[in-house]
């Protein structure tokens, strides 16, 4: 299992962020450089029930969250037999196979990981779902996409059959192979050539909140539009959180986004502010009280 963290609010927000990305621009083109696995068996804990369970039942009564492209995407995994799945097992769809499930055979796709399992995972699905046009590389996420960006033809770029939305969401984003970026400086070399940029990064205390925009803005001069959503204790605050839980005060992520349509940036402002209103005043795994908290950044 590539992500032990699915399912859990970080993974809410940044599916959910993606999902207004890819369906409202709807690229031709669609790359991951840490794509994971392409589902994960549903379990039940308190990490999923504060995440994508509360997610599902508030969601549909909810005017924003009801139209998300997010709940369409997950709900027929997740909730199987309520959307015509009869009796399949529940599932939570990683990031890959909500892009292919959306996007179908109208997009070509890369999608990197290093895990043998994932790529094998995510090979299934895609032959599963009839897609003709997708490659599952089992390397370096940052230079495999650099690579495949640089091989694409003139005529691949320029119209909105050739827009292309490349997904940064690692591990370490600083980290770096041999002769390659980090995640972070792959980002900005992404912003600055004008590709579609959906980036995701994560804290565990509040003075970090918003860290990779400000470091992005330092790096590049590009227009970036970055949202962030912080796990705040019933005072509105918190102290040092924990990323791997994802739930306590403190804690949070964001994701940043460039070259992308000014509807994709107010539509995620609205999912971003309608997650955060959905969650006021709740309980927050280990039976304290807190909410959620979004915060939207802007440089043009």
């Amino acid at each position: 299992m590539a992500n032990r963290h699915f399912g859990k609010i970080a993974d809410v927000w940044k599916h959910a962020a993606l999902m207004e990305a890819v369906g409202r621009a709807a690229p031709g083109r669609y790359a991951e450089t840490h794509a994971g696995s392409a589902a994960y068996p549903l379990v039940r804990d308190e990490e999923r029930e504060f995440g994508i369970l509360r997610f599902l039942e508030v969601a549909p009564h909810h005017p924003v969250l009801a139209r998300s492209r997010y709940l369409a995407a997950v709900a027929p995994y997740v909730r199987p037999g309520q959307a015509g799945g009869g009796e399949a097992t529940p599932a939570y769809p990683g990031s890959a196979l909500q892009a292919m499930t959306m996007l179908g055979d109208e997009c070509s796709y890369l999608f990197c990981d290093l895990d043998p399992h994932s790529a094998v995972g995510l090979r299934h699905e895609a032959a599963g779902l009839g897609l003709h046009r997708w490659q599952v590389a089992e390397s370096d996420g940052m230079l495999t996409v650099r690579a495949w960006l640089d091989g694409a033809r003139p005529a691949d770029s320029g119209s909105a059959a050739g827009t292309t939305i490349v997904h940064v969401d690692p591990f370490d984003p600083h980290d770096r192979a041999p002769g390659g970026q980090s995640a972070l400086e792959f980002a900005g070399h992404l912003a600055a050539s004008g590709t579609g940029l959906v980036y995701w990064y994560g804290y565990d205390e509040p003075g970090r909140r918003a860290w990779a925009f400000r470091e992005l803005c330092d790096l590049i001069t590009a227009p970036l539009w970055c949202g962030d959503i912080m796990v705040t204790d019933a005072g509105g605050s918190g102290r040092a959180g924990d990323l791997g839980r994802a739930s306590t005060p403190g804690t949070g992520c964001g994701v940043i986004l460039a070259n992308l349509p000014p509807g994709v940036l107010s539509a995620c402002t609205a999912v971003g502010s309608a997650l955060a209103s959905s969650y006021t005043d709740v309980t927050l795994p280990g039976g304290t009280q807190g909410s959620l908290v979004f915060a939207g950044y802007r440089r043009a």
